[in-house]
């Protein structure tokens, strides 16, 4: 066996870096106390941010949730869809009955109904259904057109696993 004598790594080459021009003033931060910058900018208040109507018609919040509860009770087969027609639109009753044939094994239940009124005509509600596989959101819009209350908007997402076919 030869042994060899490993050679030591050359110098790096050695490059010098040109000189450049120096600015003519160098630019140094200024330090400001916060208390000067506060006392210097402007006095406003936020806007609050909108709320609730302070009085709301109790009549619509049991409306929006004997018509949730319906729509639920429609989805799992037990109701049919012609008993909401007074109060939904043609539309949404296609859309609820397209529902019931994807989402009527899932065994729906009411958990809980949340309804908020936003103005003297719009009512927004939602409805905690739990499926066989999670819990979902029906949310609801209800406006008032004279003196009564209709379902303008109903929607209901329900995921891929949603809509396989049950197991037995």
């Amino acid at each position: 066996m030869t042994a060899s004598i490993a050679e030591p790594c050359p110098e790096p080459p050695r490059h010098t870096v040109p000189q450049t021009a120096q600015p003519q003033t160098a630019h140094r931060p200024v330090l400001r106390r916060l208390v000067d910058i506060l006392a210097a900018a402007p006095a406003t208040t936020p806007e609050p941010p909108p709320t609730a109507l302070a009085v709301s018609d109790p009549a619509a919040s049991v409306l929006a949730e004997r018509v949730l509860r319906a729509a639920v009770e429609i989805l799992s087969g037990r109701r049919p869809a012609q008993q909401l027609s007074a109060v939904l639109r043609p539309d949404l009753l296609t859309y609820l009955v397209s529902l019931q044939v994807a989402a009527g094994h899932l065994e729906p239940r009411v958990r809980r109904v949340l309804a908020q009124q936003h103005a003297a005509d719009a009512l927004e509600a939602v409805a905690l259904v739990t499926l066989s596989t999670g819990v979902r959101a029906l949310a609801a819009r209800f406006d008032k057109h004279g003196s009564r209350w209709w379902c303008t908007a109903l929607q209901l997402r329900l995921t891929t696993g949603d809509l396989r076919a049950p197991r037995r």
